[in-house]
């Protein structure tokens, strides 16, 4: 079952849902835009903690999803892009470090920088190579969770 978050469009035809219908069975997306993979720890009942993962398919909802979350909470942001050869296919990268750029460069980088695991280099969401700018706000930074997750 996919929850959509706040703003996000609907996914099916509005004709198939109610106005109110906020959970549907099944998800389309262009095959070409990545999608999140957002892991984290909730309480259930009786104080019992288990492992959530949520799937997010755009970078401002990615943000605000991190952002709301308590630190302590989070195990990982992954990202998945579709690779292009025979049959279907995706490329999972664990992601080290996320930011939000500052006022002056987020007309040109978009709403979200990154850098992934074991790579030195900091990029927009269309995994362009980015140069330092002050003023970003780092929204994420991981503790190795994708290492073991391998």
């Amino acid at each position: 079952m996919f929850i959509l978050a706040k703003g996000s469009a609907p996914f099916l035809h509005p004709s198939r849902n109610a106005r109110s219908q906020n959970h549907w069975p099944v998800v389309t997306r262009a095959l070409e835009a990545p999608w999140y993979l957002l892991v984290y720890d909730v309480s259930c009942s009786r104080g019992h903690r288990v492992s959530q993962t949520s799937l997010v398919g755009s970078d401002d909802a990615l943000v605000e999803l991190v952002s709301a979350i308590n630190r302590a909470d989070l195990r990982g942001v992954g990202r998945l892009d579709r690779q292009h050869g025979l049959g279907p296919s995706w490329n999972l990268r664990w992601i080290e470090a996320l930011w939000t750029p500052a006022l002056g460069e987020a007309r040109e980088v978009g709403s979200l920088l990154l850098r992934f695991e074991a790579e030195p280099l900091v990029r927009d969401a269309l995994l362009r190579p980015v140069g330092e700018v002050a003023g970003r706000r780092l929204v994420y930074e991981g503790d190795g969770f994708g290492e073991g997750a391998r």
